[in-house]
C-alpha cells in the first residue's frame, strides 16, 4: 500500500510561479525599453532570462529571509526588495559579460563600462519594482488559493451549485485547558505551528482548506479527488505523521505534543459565492453540520477519528484499516440515528 504523496507540481509550485512571473516581466520590460537592441536576433532573450533569474532569486531568498516576516509587511517588503535588487544587479552584470562575449563578441570590460553608464540605474529600479511585484504576488497567492482565482474568473459558483463532497473537521483536543496553561499568545503560536505542519499532509491528500475556525481546520474534497487512492481517509494518518516528526520541537517549545481529533462524512453540499465587501466561496447544507456533530463524538468514543457509515461504504473493503462500529447514534439536531465507526490504521 502506498500513501498519497505531494505531487511534483505542488511541491515546487511557488518556484514555477515566481520564475514565470519574472520571465514575463523581463520579456515585457525588454520589449518596452528596447533593452535588448544590442543583441540583433536575440533582442528579447536577455531580458527574459534576467526576469527568470529575478523570479528565482526572489523565491530562493524568500525562504532564507523568513525571519523578516516578524516586521511589518511594508518594512519587510522594502528590506527584502532592496536585498533582492542588489543580488539581481549582480546577476545582470554577469549576464552582460556573457551576452557581450557570446552574442556581440565584445570584451567584458567594455560591455560592463557601457552597461554601467547607460543602463545600471534603470535596471536597478526595474529590479526593485519587479522584486516588490513578485513579493506581493507571492503574498496574495498565499492568502488566496489558485482555486479562488480560477473559480472567480471562470464564473464557477456565481450561482449556487449542488455537488457531492467530502468534509473533514479537525479539532485540537483539550484546547481550553491548553489555552489556559499556555496563555492566549503562546496558544496562538502553537496553533500557527500546528496548522503550518499540516501543510504536507494537506498537499499530499489534495485537500482544500475551507476554513480555519479557531482551533479547528475544515478540509474538503470533491468526491472524485478525495476517493482516488483513498486520499481523504489517509489524510488523517498523514496529519498524525507530520506532527510525529515534530514531537521534539513541540516538547521543547510548548512542553507538550498537540493532539487532535477528526470527523468525516460524505454527502451533498451547495457551493456558492457570497459577500460584496469580502468575496468568499462557502458551502451550505446539512453535510457540514452533520460532519461537525460526528467530530464531537470523538470524545464519547475516546477515539481520534470517527466517520459515518456512508463514508465507510465508499472505500474498498481490503484496506489496511480497522473500522469499529459504535452503534446507531442520534446526533444533536438530527431526527434520525446514524451508524458511526472509529478508524484505526494497521500500518
Amino acid at each position: 500500500m502506498e500513501l498519497p504523496k505531494i505531487p511534483f507540481y505542488k511541491k515546487y509550485d511557488l518556484i514555477f510561479k515566481a520564475i514565470v512571473a519574472g520571465g514575463v516581466l523581463g520579456f515585457f520590460y525588454t520589449a518596452l525599453t528596447n533593452g535588448g537592441s544590442y543583441y540583433d536576433h536575440f533582442k528579447l532573450l536577455p531580458g527574459t532570462l534576467v526576469g527568470i533569474s529575478i523570479g528565482f532569486v526572489v523565491i530562493l531568498f524568500e525562504k532564507s529571509f523568513i525571519s523578516l516576516n516578524n516586521y511589518s509587511f511594508i518594512k519587510s517588503t522594502l528590506i527584502k526588495a532592496l536585498i533582492y535588487s542588489f543580488c539581481i544587479v549582480f546577476f545582470l552584470v554577469l549576464f552582460v559579460m556573457f551576452f557581450a562575449e557570446v552574442l556581440e563578441h565584445v570584451s567584458s570590460w567594455k560591455a560592463i563600462t557601457t552597461y554601467f553608464k547607460n543602463r545600471l540605474l534603470g535596471d536597478f529600479l526595474f529590479s526593485l519594482l519587479a522584486s516588490i511585484f513578485i513579493i506581493l504576488f507571492l503574498e496574495v497567492n498565499s492568502l488566496l488559493s489558485s482555486r479562488f482565482f480560477f473559480n472567480y474568473f471562470t464564473g464557477k459558483y456565481h450561482r449556487p451549485v449542488q455537488e457531492e463532497r467530502i468534509f473533514m473537521f479537525v479539532d485540537v483536543k483539550s484546547s481550553t485547558t491548553i489555552a489556559e496553561e499556555l496563555g492566549d499568545i503562546e496558544y496562538s503560536r502553537l496553533l500557527q505551528d500546528l496548522f503550518n505542519d499540516f501543510t504536507d499532509a494537506i498537499l499530499a491528500s489534495r485537500a482544500e482548506v475551507y476554513q480555519y475556525a479557531g482551533d479547528e481546520i475544515i478540509l474538503t474534497w470533491k468526491t472524485s479527488t478525495g476517493l482516488k487512492a483513498q486520499r481523504c481517509l489517509y489524510c488523517f494518518y498523514l496529519l498524525k505523521k507530520c506532527i510525529k516528526k515534530r514531537e521534539e520541537y513541540y516538547l521543547k517549545n510548548y512542553n507538550r505534543i498537540p493532539k487532535f481529533k477528526a470527523g468525516m462524512h460524505i454527502g451533498k453540499a451547495v457551493t456558492t459565492w457570497v459577500g460584496k465587501v469580502k468575496k468568499e466561496i462557502v458551502y451550505h447544507g446539512d453535510l457540514l453540520n452533520t460532519t461537525s456533530r460526528i467530530q464531537c463524538k470523538c470524545n464519547d468514543f475516546e477515539h481520534d477519528f470517527v466517520i459515518s457509515e456512508e463514508m465507510k461504504n465508499v472505500f474498498p473493503k481490503d484496506l489496511p484499516v480497522k473500522y469499529t462500529h459504535q452503534g446507531e447514534i442520534l446526533l444533536r439536531g438530527k431526527a434520525q440515528t446514524m451508524k458511526l465507526y472509529t478508524v484505526d490504521f494497521n500500518f
